[in-house]
């Protein structure tokens, strides 16, 4: 079965060139240039890999990160965020991304960098989600 891997990227070119990558490595990917339409497809199309440019139309990649992460059954998900701010990579990691990758950067970079990603086992041992339950139920109880 393919892995699905979805880029949000402002850069129609980049994205463009970085979706022909994946495909002739084997993969299933899809792109958006626009973070709104970006959280739809993915929510809808559950990929198994999501890479995000930091610097977008109206969110940034950190903002993105966090509106992904608060989908169900995304909560580990591998994310990617890249970015030619240097400045700004330091900080990345608070958005909860998985991976920070400088622009520009190679395409035995960013390959190897999906590659190890996708083949880590990643497991919350079911906690997270039982928390969110928790907390999905205590909203919902009705109060005396």
């Amino acid at each position: 079965m393919k892995r699905k891997i979805f880029i949000v990227e402002d850069d129609l070119a980049l994205l463009e060139t970085l979706q022909e990558l994946f495909k002739l490595h084997g993969y299933i990917c899809n792109g958006s240039t626009d973070p709104k339409e970006a959280v739809h497809h993915i929510e809808r199309n559950r990929p198994d890999l999501v890479i995000l440019d930091y610097m977008l139309p109206d969110w940034n990649g950190g903002e993105l990160c966090n509106a992904i992460r608060a989908i169900d059954g995304f909560e580990y998900i591998p994310i990617i965020i890249t970015s030619a701010y240097t400045k700004i990579l330091l900080s990345l990691s608070d958005y909860g991304c998985d991976a920070i990758l400088e622009k520009p950067f190679s395409i035995q970079q960013i390959m190897q960098l999906v590659e190890n990603l996708l083949a880590e086992k990643r497991s919350d041992n079911g906690l997270l989600p039982k928390v969110k339950t928790v907390i999905k139920n205590v909203f919902q109880l009705p109060y005396d």
